[in-house]
């Protein structure tokens, strides 16, 4: 990769386009990280792309909406997305932050994930993400 910054856009970009091989290409070979939402916690290159293949192939028109990146250095980043897919043919949404580290190689070392909480006087979403009045 040529530049800090754009490894995290690709990355999302192949995530999105579920290319396992541009995603891997993001990724550093030794010491990946990524911890999730449930405190579960993944490591190693392969295992990561592997797990992402395995949930991402299986959810139902999947996609990403990317509304925000924010490139605090060159070695930090947060990434603000919604992941829709479809659940008993609905279509559901999670809106999240993605925490990126990149070593000195510029390639993603650390990932961290968090789903953003509706307020507690939002109404209950819907499957479709539509809250209920």
């Amino acid at each position: 990769m040529d530049s800090h910054g754009t490894v995290v856009e690709r990355y999302l970009t192949c995530l999105a386009a579920h290319d396992w091989d541009g995603l891997a290409a993001t990724i550093a070979d030794q010491g990946l990280i990524r911890e999730g939402p449930f405190c579960d916690r993944i490591e190693g290159k392969q295992r990561y792309v592997s797990y992402l293949r395995k949930v991402l192939t299986n959810l139902k028109g999947h996609r990403l909406d990317v509304q925000r990146i924010s490139q605090v250095n060159p070695r930090l980043a947060y990434v603000e997305l919604t992941e829709a897919f479809e659940v008993d043919g609905a279509d559901a949404e999670w809106p999240e932050c993605l925490r990126f580290e990149q070593d000195d190689d510029g390639l993603i070392s650390h990932v961290s994930v968090f789903f953003k909480q509706r307020g507690a006087d939002a109404a209950a979403p819907t499957a479709a993400g539509r809250p209920v009045r």
